[in-house]
Formats: C-alpha cells, structure tokens, sequence
C-alpha cells in the first residue's frame, strides 16, 4: 500500500492498494474523518477523483485556527 499527501489538501492522506491484478482502490481520509473510496484500473486517475472530491469537502468542517 503507498500512502500520498498532497500541500493543498492539508490533513488529507491518500492510500492505493492493488487488491487484485491491475484493479487498485484509493482511499483518502482526513483527521477530521471524513473519508472516501474509489476503485478502478486507472490508479492516477483514482488519485485524481479523491482529490477532487476531498478538495470539494475540505472546508465541510471547519477546522481552528491559530493565531502566529
């Protein structure tokens, strides 16, 4: 399993598995817990469906902010 986090989606963490030959799953989770889940033969294409949906959701819970 490789794990993928991307800078513009703080909190987000991104697995892809291959659960059988040339078929791969994406989850992608936050700290927040939201989560989901994707599957298909195309595992970019897979990373790029969660990170779409992930960035749509990002602001869904509001998250605290600290004053620097």
């Amino acid at each position: 399993m490789a794990r993928q986090t991307f800078a513009d989606l703080p909190g987000w963490t991104f697995e892809v598995d291959e659960v059988s030959a040339n078929v791969y799953r994406v989850i992608a989770m936050d700290d927040a817990g939201r989560r989901t889940e994707q599957s298909g033969t195309d595992p970019d294409a897979l990373i790029d469906e969660a990170r779409q949906w992930a960035a749509r959701h990002q602001q869904d819970v509001p998250r605290p902010k600290f004053a620097g």
